[in-house]
Protein backbone atom coordinates (compact mmCIF):
# COMPACT_ATOMS: atom_id res chain seq x y z
CA UNK A 1 0.00 0.00 0.00
CA UNK A 2 1.30 3.67 -0.81
CA UNK A 3 1.67 5.88 2.15
CA UNK A 4 0.83 8.86 -0.17
CA UNK A 5 -2.08 11.00 -0.06
CA UNK A 6 -3.20 14.04 -2.05
CA UNK A 7 -4.11 17.40 -0.93
CA UNK A 8 -7.61 15.95 -0.45
CA UNK A 9 -6.49 13.10 1.93
CA UNK A 10 -7.13 10.44 -0.53
CA UNK A 11 -4.51 7.81 -1.16
CA UNK A 12 -2.32 8.43 -4.49
CA UNK A 13 -2.55 5.02 -6.36
CA UNK A 14 0.87 3.52 -7.25
CA UNK A 15 1.07 4.27 -11.23
CA UNK A 16 0.02 7.67 -11.08
CA UNK A 17 1.59 9.32 -13.99
CA UNK A 18 2.75 6.35 -15.49
CA UNK A 19 1.75 4.92 -18.68
CA UNK A 20 -1.57 3.13 -18.82
CA UNK A 21 -4.86 2.97 -16.58
CA UNK A 22 -4.31 4.79 -13.14
CA UNK A 23 -5.35 2.65 -10.08
CA UNK A 24 -8.67 3.72 -8.34
CA UNK A 25 -8.75 3.27 -4.69
CA UNK A 26 -12.46 3.09 -3.10
CA UNK A 27 -12.26 6.11 -1.20
CA UNK A 28 -14.70 6.29 2.53
CA UNK A 29 -16.66 9.30 0.40
CA UNK A 30 -17.23 6.91 -2.43
CA UNK A 31 -18.02 3.96 -0.64
CA UNK A 32 -20.67 6.01 1.01
CA UNK A 33 -22.03 6.84 -2.34
CA UNK A 34 -21.82 3.64 -4.31
CA UNK A 35 -24.17 2.61 -1.05
CA UNK A 36 -26.89 5.86 -1.39
CA UNK A 37 -26.78 5.50 -5.32
CA UNK A 38 -27.70 1.46 -4.73
CA UNK A 39 -30.54 2.93 -1.87
CA UNK A 40 -31.77 5.04 -4.65
CA UNK A 41 -32.37 2.36 -7.39
CA UNK A 42 -29.59 3.23 -9.92
CA UNK A 43 -27.96 0.62 -11.83
CA UNK A 44 -24.51 -0.55 -12.12
CA UNK A 45 -24.22 1.63 -15.00
CA UNK A 46 -24.97 4.97 -13.77
CA UNK A 47 -23.15 4.38 -10.33
CA UNK A 48 -19.92 3.94 -12.69
CA UNK A 49 -20.62 6.86 -14.64
CA UNK A 50 -21.48 8.90 -11.65
CA UNK A 51 -17.90 7.94 -10.24
CA UNK A 52 -16.05 8.32 -13.27
CA UNK A 53 -14.95 5.36 -13.15
CA UNK A 54 -15.86 1.97 -16.02
CA UNK A 55 -18.20 -0.91 -14.84
CA UNK A 56 -15.35 -3.31 -14.06
CA UNK A 57 -13.89 -1.61 -11.84
CA UNK A 58 -16.59 -0.66 -9.89
CA UNK A 59 -17.44 -4.24 -10.01
CA UNK A 60 -13.89 -4.70 -8.58
CA UNK A 61 -13.21 -2.06 -6.23
CA UNK A 62 -17.16 -2.09 -4.65
CA UNK A 63 -18.84 -5.55 -4.57
CA UNK A 64 -17.74 -7.84 -2.74
CA UNK A 65 -14.34 -8.94 -5.63
CA UNK A 66 -16.30 -8.31 -8.28
CA UNK A 67 -18.62 -11.25 -7.64
CA UNK A 68 -21.48 -9.84 -5.91
CA UNK A 69 -24.85 -9.37 -7.61
CA UNK A 70 -26.20 -5.86 -7.16
CA UNK A 71 -30.02 -7.19 -6.02
CA UNK A 72 -28.39 -8.70 -3.25
CA UNK A 73 -26.01 -5.49 -2.88
CA UNK A 74 -28.64 -3.65 -2.93
CA UNK A 75 -30.38 -4.95 -0.25
CA UNK A 76 -27.65 -5.17 1.65
CA UNK A 77 -27.40 -1.00 0.91
CA UNK A 78 -31.04 -1.23 2.23
CA UNK A 79 -30.86 -2.89 4.83
CA UNK A 80 -27.94 -1.06 6.57
CA UNK A 81 -29.84 2.40 5.57
CA UNK A 82 -32.89 1.20 7.58
CA UNK A 83 -30.30 0.08 10.83
CA UNK A 84 -28.65 3.31 10.55
CA UNK A 85 -32.02 5.30 10.71
CA UNK A 86 -33.62 3.06 13.36
CA UNK A 87 -30.36 3.97 15.77
CA UNK A 88 -30.81 7.62 15.32
CA UNK A 89 -34.33 7.35 16.38
CA UNK A 90 -33.63 5.22 19.30
CA UNK A 91 -30.65 8.07 19.84
CA UNK A 92 -33.34 10.65 19.76
CA UNK A 93 -35.74 9.26 21.48
CA UNK A 94 -33.33 8.77 24.25
CA UNK A 95 -33.06 12.63 24.74
CA UNK A 96 -36.67 12.60 24.61
CA UNK A 97 -37.81 13.43 21.06
CA UNK A 98 -41.46 12.96 21.07
CA UNK A 99 -41.25 12.52 16.94
CA UNK A 100 -38.55 9.94 17.18
CA UNK A 101 -40.51 8.05 19.91
CA UNK A 102 -43.71 7.41 18.29
CA UNK A 103 -41.59 6.37 14.83
CA UNK A 104 -39.83 3.78 16.57
CA UNK A 105 -43.73 3.18 18.53
CA UNK A 106 -44.74 2.58 14.57
CA UNK A 107 -41.47 0.35 13.35
CA UNK A 108 -42.14 -1.63 16.38
CA UNK A 109 -45.89 -2.34 16.19
CA UNK A 110 -45.12 -2.76 12.31
CA UNK A 111 -43.06 -5.89 13.64
CA UNK A 112 -44.66 -6.35 15.74
CA UNK A 113 -48.22 -7.34 13.41
CA UNK A 114 -45.48 -9.10 11.09
CA UNK A 115 -44.43 -11.80 14.07
CA UNK A 116 -48.01 -12.55 14.98
CA UNK A 117 -49.26 -12.87 11.08
CA UNK A 118 -46.26 -15.49 10.59
CA UNK A 119 -47.81 -17.31 14.08
CA UNK A 120 -50.87 -17.31 12.53
CA UNK A 121 -49.67 -18.40 9.39
CA UNK A 122 -48.72 -22.11 11.34
CA UNK A 123 -44.47 -20.69 10.58
CA UNK A 124 -42.45 -18.75 11.89
CA UNK A 125 -40.88 -15.03 10.93
CA UNK A 126 -39.37 -15.27 7.55
CA UNK A 127 -40.06 -18.48 6.30
CA UNK A 128 -43.22 -20.07 4.28
CA UNK A 129 -46.18 -21.31 6.66
CA UNK A 130 -46.14 -24.43 4.80
CA UNK A 131 -42.47 -26.41 3.03
CA UNK A 132 -43.11 -28.12 -0.55
CA UNK A 133 -42.68 -31.57 -0.25
CA UNK A 134 -40.26 -32.96 -2.72
CA UNK A 135 -41.49 -34.04 -5.90
CA UNK A 136 -41.44 -37.77 -6.14
CA UNK A 137 -39.04 -39.81 -8.86
CA UNK A 138 -40.45 -41.74 -11.73
CA UNK A 139 -38.81 -44.82 -10.07
CA UNK A 140 -40.62 -44.37 -6.53
CA UNK A 141 -44.47 -43.52 -8.40
CA UNK A 142 -43.67 -47.12 -10.39
CA UNK A 143 -42.73 -49.00 -7.22
CA UNK A 144 -45.94 -47.03 -5.67
CA UNK A 145 -48.25 -48.18 -8.51
CA UNK A 146 -46.92 -51.66 -8.26
CA UNK A 147 -47.90 -52.09 -4.96
CA UNK A 148 -51.03 -50.78 -5.22
CA UNK A 149 -52.02 -53.09 -7.98
CA UNK A 150 -50.78 -56.35 -6.16
CA UNK A 151 -53.00 -54.97 -2.85
CA UNK A 152 -56.35 -54.95 -5.55
CA UNK A 153 -55.70 -58.11 -7.34
CA UNK A 154 -55.01 -60.89 -5.07
CA UNK A 155 -54.17 -63.39 -8.05
CA UNK A 156 -50.94 -61.47 -8.42
CA UNK A 157 -49.55 -61.91 -4.82
CA UNK A 158 -45.96 -64.06 -5.20
CA UNK A 159 -46.71 -65.65 -1.83
CA UNK A 160 -49.78 -67.65 -3.40
CA UNK A 161 -47.73 -69.21 -5.84
CA UNK A 162 -48.25 -73.03 -6.09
Amino acid sequence: MNPKFDLLGDPIPDNHGKAGANGHIATSESVNKVRMLLVAGYDKKDIAAQLGISIPTLSKHYFSRGLKQIERARSSALAAAKAKNILRLDQAAGKGNVAAIKALNDIYQAELISILAAEIAGGRVGEDPKPKAAPRGKKDQQVDAAKATLKNNPLLDPTRLN
